[in-house]
């Protein structure tokens, strides 16, 4: 009995040493994230209302939630005109910083309905664009509250690709070695999560000029398509 203990506890210190020396030997990634959020994202727009809300006001983080989530950057930007409000959350990871379950987690489908909201429709990695901006594959619902509903378009992206919800809302009690098997021992990917929220529709937000700036913004931190990612499989 003793003896099958004593292996296995070898092979697992084998394999943590193992790691220890990948992760000293391989540094993790370049950032892409080279500017303050609050800089990239447009704060006037003419004819717009903008304020700035702290992080923990935002129906993904509580500020327990938000100190757990230990962004590197983040922001979350109102925008409002007449009978129009958008909603930007945005937060971001360094390489290595926190794990991609983890990061991820936070979504509409949990923290939104948690806080009260009800989910009504729901569809998973759609295309999506504003003008001539074509973005990734976006996740989408539709989530009401006394009386108000938003559009929700959000992405969870790891190392620029878009992190896919496959398992659409299901958890997975073995999804960190479903990581390792994706991605192999290289879990240092920077990290992006992008809400945009409004009781518009993305088709009616395009045809308003001023929010084809908040597109550009996207564009620069890495959510429109390119050559290179339309041919990249979607994670």
């Amino acid at each position: 009995m003793k003896k099958p203990l004593l292996i296995s506890a070898g092979l697992i210190l084998l394999a943590g040493l193992t790691l220890r020396g990948y992760f000293a030997f391989v540094p993790p990634p370049e950032p892409t994230l080279h500017e303050p959020l609050a800089e990239i994202v447009p704060a006037y727009l003419a004819g717009w209302s903008i304020r700035d809300l702290d992080m923990a006001e935002s129906p993904e983080s509580s500020a327990r939630i938000s100190d757990f989530l230990n962004f590197d950057d983040a922001l979350f930007r109102v925008f409002e005109r007449g009978d129009t409000f958008v909603g930007l959350y945005i937060a971001y990871w360094t390489p290595g910083k926190a794990s991609y379950r983890w990061a991820g987690a936070h979504t509409p489908d949990t923290c939104w309905v948690l806080n009260g909201w009800t989910r009504t429709d729901r569809e998973y990695s759609i295309p999506l664009k504003c003008g001539q901006y074509q973005f990734k594959p976006a996740e989408f619902g539709v989530y009401e509250k006394e009386g108000t509903a938003q559009n929700v378009y959000f992405w969870h992206l790891v190392g620029g690709n878009p992190f896919g919800y496959s398992q659409k809302g299901t958890p997975n009690i073995f999804g960190a070695l479903l990581d390792v098997k994706k991605y192999g021992l290289n879990l240092r990917e920077e990290q992006f999560f992008i809400r945009l929220s409004s009781n518009k529709t993305m088709a009616e937000l395009e045809k308003m000029p001023e929010f084809r700036q908040v597109a550009a913004a996207l564009e620069e931190i890495g959510l429109t398509l390119d050559a290179q990612s339309e041919a990249a499989k979607i994670l």
